[in-house]
């Protein structure tokens, strides 16, 4: 299990590993897909430490207000010192959850959401907000990943409960693999939420490990994943047991070769 760090030290490593290796790739399937017109007043909801709001800030230096907000403080402080560092006017930083985001009807012409990391439970609720917060006739993009990510380690999970005698587990790993939407429900819940002429895009997107150490290690899985994973099982001993065994199914099935296991980045689209 991975230890526990404080929100700060949380900020650091998402800035240094988990952004690049995780948010960008959505950022670019958002920015493939929308059109930013100036003037134009944007947010970035669940940004991050900024990176793609100051990117859209930087692009239109006195056409565009982008509101950055996070649920995360030391996030939005790190995001805050690179707007300073780089100079950046017209960025207002404000800490708000996705699913409560606190700002007032209608106000945004452009729209992001950052739920790849959202619990799927909460998933309705942030694009009621999203939409609610949009003008109308403004654009709401949200990121996911959606029903098919991270199949390759659920397989070996699943292998690894039968080898140890957990087969009572199962269901609840059955539960973790499908919680996830497919990209057709998130359309049908985009639209539900009020959301018009919505549509979507995905990208299968890998990534590659050395061998079980580099992946169990990753920050993106330690710190995002791994726990959430592990929470089906009753106690730290059999955690570790199935880490345990884990670790030598995806060595032994690696032959010598990089692990590699996928998502699917999908970006879900629609107008207010």
């Amino acid at each position: 299990m991975a230890a526990v760090k404080d929100g700060k030290e949380l900020a650091f490593l998402y800035d240094l590993y988990i952004a690049p290796l995780w948010r960008e790739r959505f950022d670019r399937l958002v920015d493939s897909e929308v059109t930013i017109t100036a003037p134009a007043r944007i947010l970035d909801a669940e940004c991050g430490t900024g990176g793609f709001a100051l990117e859209l800030a930087a692009r239109n230096p006195g056409k565009v207000e982008v509101f950055a907000s996070d649920h995360s403080l030391e996030r939005l402080e790190l995001a805050r010192a690179k707007a300073v560092t780089q100079k950046l006017e017209g960025i207002i930083f404000q800490q708000t959850s996705l699913v409560d985001l606190q700002f007032d009807d209608s106000i945004f012409d452009v729209t992001i959401g950052d739920a790849s990391m959202l619990p799927p439970d909460d998933l309705e609720a942030a694009l009621s907000e999203l939409n609610r917060v949009t003008k109308s006739g403004g654009t709401v993009a949200v990121k996911l990943a959606t029903r098919g990510s991270f199949d390759e380690f659920f397989s070996i999970y699943w292998e690894a409960l039968h080898e140890l005698g957990l087969e009572r587990f199962t269901p609840d790993l059955e539960r973790l693999i499908t919680e996830r939407p497919t990209v057709s429900i998130a359309e049908e819940m985009a639209a539900g939420s009020g959301l018009r002429r919505v549509h979507s895009v995905t990208r299968k997107e890998r990534f590659d490990y050395k061998n079980a150490a580099a992946f169990l290690s990753d920050p993106l899985i330690e710190n995002a994943f791994l726990d959430e994973w592990l929470e089906i099982l009753p106690d730290e001993d059999t955690r570790q047991r199935v880490l345990e065994t884990l670790t030598a199914i995806i060595d032994r099935e690696r032959r010598e070769a990089d692990w590699d296991i996928s998502i699917k980045a999908t970006v879900v689209l629609g107008k207010k």
